[in-house]
């Protein structure tokens, strides 16, 4: 399977889960197109000042992987700076979220949404 940046379904989702401006989402995976355990993989890009408010997921765990930029992220009520190559696991009854506090950048990651 090939999947090219251009070609893939691209979704513009705004004050995800509470947070604040818009999300532009890259569905490259999901439960669908693969028979690997998991529910979808998406790239994620953040405008400045976007955030994901901090929530919890019933029954899946999620993996979040930043591939361009900086910011901010909570897990259970812990915030910790993230940048290129950083990843961190919100299991199920977790909560998480991540902020794009500053003014010139995009902050880009990928999110693995698991069974």
């Amino acid at each position: 399977m090939i999947k090219k940046y251009d070609d893939v379904e691209c979704r513009v989702n705004k004050n995800v889960r509470g947070g604040e401006g818009e999300i532009v989402a890259r569905y490259y995976l999901n439960e669908n197109s693969s028979k690997l355990r998991f529910n979808s993989l998406n790239l994620n890009e953040m405008e400045p000042g976007a955030t994901i408010a901090e929530h919890t997921h019933t029954g899946e765990d999620e993996f979040y992987f930043i591939t361009e930029g900086r910011g901010t992220a909570i897990l259970n009520g812990r915030k910790f700076e993230v940048g290129p190559g950083d990843g961190f696991m919100c299991s199920s009854g977790s909560s998480h979220g991540i902020f794009n506090e500053l003014t010139n950048q995009k902050l880009k990651f990928i999110s693995i949404f698991f069974k």
